[in-house]
């Protein structure tokens, strides 16, 4: 089968009208507005896999006292959101991805990913930050820019 490349991947953003900027082999940093919030998003391309990773979805920095709520509040929402996952990273990070196969990666399985991310960032966003909110959580947006 064959495999999405570097330079297909970039005509797809482009194809798709996003700007983007290439960091690295195999790495795309781009972004997207969505209903009420501008997402960063991060694309990491390997033989196997295209990860679309938008880093962060809301920023934390790591209070161990609220580190079980957080925990189940991210696998309670991980047992919803069937296509995409959420994740925290080290420093605190809860982040947004969703992965899918390289072989045979086309236009329209790009928009469709594209699609689909934006929905999870949309339906899931405000939603996490009232469950933080409620387990007395302190949170920053500063982080959410289009970088």
């Amino acid at each position: 089968m064959n495999r999405c490349t570097s330079e297909l991947l970039e005509s797809f953003l482009a194809d798709y009208g996003w700007a983007f900027r290439r960091e690295g082999d195999g790495m795309w940093k781009t972004g997207f507005r969505g209903e009420e919030q501008i997402f960063p998003l991060s694309i990491i391309m390997t033989e196997t896999w295209i990860s679309f990773v938008v880093q962060p979805f809301v920023d934390l920095s790591i209070d161990w006292d609220s580190w079980p709520e957080i925990s189940r509040l991210l696998l309670e929402l991980n047992s919803r959101a069937t296509m995409a996952k959420f994740s925290i990273t080290p420093e605190g990070r809860i982040e947004l991805s969703i992965e899918v196969l390289n072989a045979a990666f086309t236009y329209e399985s790009f928009s469709l990913t594209m699609g689909l991310l934006g929905y999870y960032a949309d339906s899931y966003y405000d939603e996490i930050l009232s469950d933080l909110d409620l387990i007395g959580y302190r949170y920053s947006e500063s982080l959410n820019l289009m970088t």
